[in-house]
């Protein structure tokens, strides 16, 4: 409130902060009721900037009831003001924070009121083409009426909508955007704008097809080359076993080396199997509980078929009702250990024993071999992918697929020192300590556990 005086003194600083005020500051002008009319006329005609400033005029003397009218009235100016200020700011924010993105503003009815350079740049249109038009325009025919209902309905009840968008462009090419959608609201709740922020995937889309593709093709490429092999190689192989008889001693040692070069194709032929079935599946795969011994009896006597002059023993089982948390391929964990340790093995008389120490939580299997060891300084890169150890011949694959199936169930795999118990140092190469290589498993007592601890 200020009176003509006042207004005179103070006019520089009045309009200053009239100016730079980000809200509405209403200034009320007193003045004499019998000259309202001569000012109001002085101060348009020959103050036309004070005019301006002034928001009403109240007569003096003072009627209490025009004075809390017009008190109400500018109160209430003012806090429109306020409102229309924050509403601006924010979206002032929330084009800065996106300016990479392309940011789309509509009404309550959803038409288009604002748009920045990032929408411009994706979809081709001008702001000025767009403007006063509706989102429609961008429809591309890849999502049915149902998909924009179910968007509709979700802003319009107040709620954010998050979801990934095929629109087209002005040029008639299609583009994808990971697209969020909020309603912006009045101090009443009344949603009064949408706000749509679109980030593009096109080019990770596009990348993500071709590599899905370019996986297919080789999967079968894959497939067709280990299905080829493996039949090549079963054939070399029981054509050579059918010459054994037919040979001296110097070419039945010939054949024995072209035999074990057949069985270890074979045997690579496996873990590429192994490897692209672990690969390719489910960066979560399905665990389901395995019958550990079951599975160990059953392998182990497909190693012996295939290491008949190796030695492999379990000398103590693990308990018939012992499951583990696996898939099936598990067996390829102690196919792979059990192969390593023959392999690797030069003397003539090859052993490996299987013990099993079972736990509350955890089982442990141990496949230990009296083989020649492996240096500290070795073990701790062996389970690297083509890491081969020693003077392996192989491709260094199996370890590495070991140690990543085991990930994959939540278990562990490490070398370890044989004990004594497990085999004595005169049955080992060199009379100091074979290998052992540990594996732990979480068993379907820890699943049990953990789900009676959470509830």
């Amino acid at each position: 409130l200020v009176d003509k005086t006042a207004l005179n003194e103070h006019r520089s600083e009045l309009l200053t902060r009239k100016q730079h005020e980000q809200v509405v500051l209403p200034y009320l002008l007193l003045v004499p009721e019998a000259k309202h009319r001569q000012i109001c006329n002085r101060l348009r005609e020959t103050h036309p900037e004070l005019w301006d400033a002034i928001d009403g005029l109240i007569d003096m003397p003072l009627a209490e009831h025009r004075l809390g009218e017009q008190l109400e009235m500018a109160l209430r100016l003012r806090d429109q003001s306020t409102v229309a200020f924050n509403r601006r700011e924010q979206l002032r924010q929330i084009r800065d924070r996106h300016a990479g993105h392309g940011v789309l503003i509509t009404d309550v009815d959803g038409t288009i009121e604002y748009v920045n350079r990032g929408f411009e740049s994706q979809s081709g249109y001008t702001s000025e083409e767009v403007v006063g038009n509706t989102p429609r325009m961008l429809k591309s025919g890849e999502h049915d009426e149902a998909f924009y209902e179910e968007l509709w309905k979700t802003i319009t009840a107040g709620e954010t909508w998050h979801g990934t968008v095929v629109n087209r462009r002005k040029d008639g090419e299609r583009y994808i955007v990971q697209q969020t959608i909020a309603p912006v609201e009045n101090p009443n709740s009344d949603i009064t704008q949408f706000i749509a922020v679109n980030h593009e995937i096109t080019d990770l889309r596009d990348l993500q097809e071709r590599l899905r593709e370019q996986r297919e093709q080789l999967d079968v490429l894959n497939r067709v080359l280990r299905h080829d092999i493996r039949n090549d190689m079963n054939v070399i192989v029981s054509w050579g076993e059918m010459l054994e008889n037919e040979l001296s001693s110097d070419g039945k040692e010939k054949l024995d080396r072209v035999l074990r070069a057949g069985n270890h194709v074979i045997e690579l032929t496996n873990v590429a199997r192994d490897l692209s079935a672990l690969i390719h599946g489910d960066e979560t795969p399905d665990l389901k509980p395995i019958s550990l011994r079951q599975l160990l009896t059953e392998e182990l006597e497909k190693r012996r078929e295939t290491f008949s002059d190796a030695e492999i023993t379990m000398p103590d089982p693990p308990d018939q009702e012992t499951r583990v948390l696996a898939n099936e391929l598990l067996s390829s964990v102690f196919r792979n250990l059990v192969n390593n340790a023959v392999q690797h093995n030069q003397r003539p008389d090859p052993k490996v024993v299987i013990t099993v120490e079972e736990m509350d939580d955890t089982v442990r299997v141990r496949v230990a071999d009296n083989g020649p060891g492996i240096p500290a300084d070795v073990r701790k890169d062996l389970f690297q992918e083509g890491q081969k150890g020693l003077e392996s011949g192989g491709t260094g694959m199996g370890l590495f697929l070991v140690d990543n199936l085991l990930e994959s169930y939540d278990g562990k795999v490490w070398i370890a020192d044989c004990s004594e118990d497990e085999l004595p140092r005169e049955a080992t190469e060199t009379d100091q300590p074979g290998v052992a290589f540990v594996v732990e498993l979480q068993t379907t007592e820890a699943t049990n556990n953990s789900e009676g601890g959470d509830r």
